[in-house]
């Protein structure tokens, strides 16, 4: 009976590890256009198993949250699930559409995202609501906002 020293290749281990392109060198204006970024987001796309990929497109979405738990914040600066991830709506809106979630288009969130206070529009106008600025803010903060710049 022969058995192999050596030891099959683990499926836990991400295929990315180590591997450049992966993580936004300091100071990098073009980092998304660089060679080895595409390289990284071939290698996702390519070699990842299906879960790996799975569970890093879900970790992505939430990589970016350091206190406010209540609102998630997306990964910046790294290459996950194949997404160049620059911890804006589009990247949150790409790691959706990886892990095949329905992708919905808010044009003004309910809450202000100063204030936190529920919004409205300023045709409908209603009780204990603020009215919607822009930006996601109400009309008090982004006032505010402007005064303080």
């Amino acid at each position: 009976m022969s058995t192999s020293s050596a030891a099959a290749p683990s499926t836990l281990e991400p295929p990315c590890l180590g591997l450049p392109g992966f993580v936004e060198p300091a100071y990098a204006f073009d980092w998304d256009r660089r060679p080895s970024t595409a390289a990284a987001q071939r290698v996702c796309l390519a070699q990842c198993p299906r879960e790996r990929f799975r569970a890093c497109a879900q970790a992505a979405l939430s990589a970016g949250t350091l206190i406010d738990e209540e609102n998630p914040s997306v990964a910046d600066g790294v290459v996950m699930a194949g997404v160049v991830c620059r911890g804006d709506k589009a990247t949150t809106r790409r790691l959706q559409l990886a892990l095949g979630q329905e992708v919905k288009v808010r044009v003004r969130p309910d809450r202000c995202l100063s204030c936190h206070r529920p919004m409205t529009t300023r045709r409908r106008k209603r009780e204990g609501y603020v009215v919607h600025e822009s930006n996601g803010r109400c009309s008090s903060c982004k006032r505010a906002e402007q005064r303080a710049a």
